[in-house]
């Protein structure tokens, strides 16, 4: 008696392959699929972590803003110009140079698209520096890229006797800080409170912390007590 062996049969078996690409195929995509995403998010984490760093770092250069005094044509005022989307100024911490004083620049530029990106450059303070001399910065680090726009403001008095005025009831004065994109801090012989730097539908506040009617004061004294001697 002869036995019959099952199997397959060649349809089926063809049917069986087919049927093992498909799930084959649909899992390489989605294996694709779900690279792509992770890669994405892992790129935008990176950046977003990259981007919180440069801030905490012009954080710590801001907020430390020195109320550095310079003489020009025989009178004292501060070191400190925003004009034209550039910022003057020195700071007790840098970037680059973290063991004492820097002056440094904040520049808005434009890459070869047209978008902005805003410049940071800083060098070591090691003597006296004159007021529209041109400083010899020696690093630089980009801190906000790609941009469609960077501006900035600073919160400030027009003028320290605006202040004077404003802080005294006989003088019945109903001035208050105020926004303002160009600022001079020789001229108005006042450092102001805060800046404001916006980007795209962003903005960030960084209060500076200074002592600035005592530096004024005390250079002032000296330079007295210099000419009188």
């Amino acid at each position: 008696m002869k036995r019959q062996h099952s199997g397959f049969t060649l349809i089926e078996l063809l049917i069986s392959i087919s049927l093992l690409s498909m799930i084959m195929l649909l899992a390489s995509w989605s294996f694709s699929m779900f690279i792509d995403r992770w890669e994405g998010r892992l790129g935008n984490f990176s950046r977003a972590v990259s981007e919180s760093k440069d801030f905490i770092l012009l954080n710590n250069v801001i907020s430390t803003v020195t109320p550095y005094v310079v003489e020009k044509e025989n009178s004292l005022g501060y070191y400190f110009v925003l004009k034209q989307n550039t910022l003057k100024a020195v700071s007790q911490n840098g970037i680059f140079h973290t063991s004492g004083p820097v002056f440094f620049k904040l520049s808005v530029e434009k890459n070869l698209t047209g978008e902005q990106y805003l410049l940071y450059q800083e060098g070591a303070l090691s003597g006296t520096i004159a007021l529209d001399s041109d400083l010899p910065y020696s690093h630089e680090k980009i801190l906000i890229d790609n941009s469609s726009a960077i501006n900035f403001q600073v919160y400030s008095w027009q003028s320290f006797t605006e202040k004077v005025a404003s802080e005294n009831p006989l003088a019945n004065s109903n001035k208050a800080p105020q926004w303002l994109s160009e600022y001079n801090a020789w001229q108005s012989r006042i450092m102001p409170l805060t800046l404001r730097v916006f980007w795209d539908d962003s903005s960030l506040d960084i209060s500076f912390i200074n002592d600035q009617g005592r530096w004024l004061t005390l250079i002032s004294q000296l330079k007295s007590s210099t000419t009188n001697g």
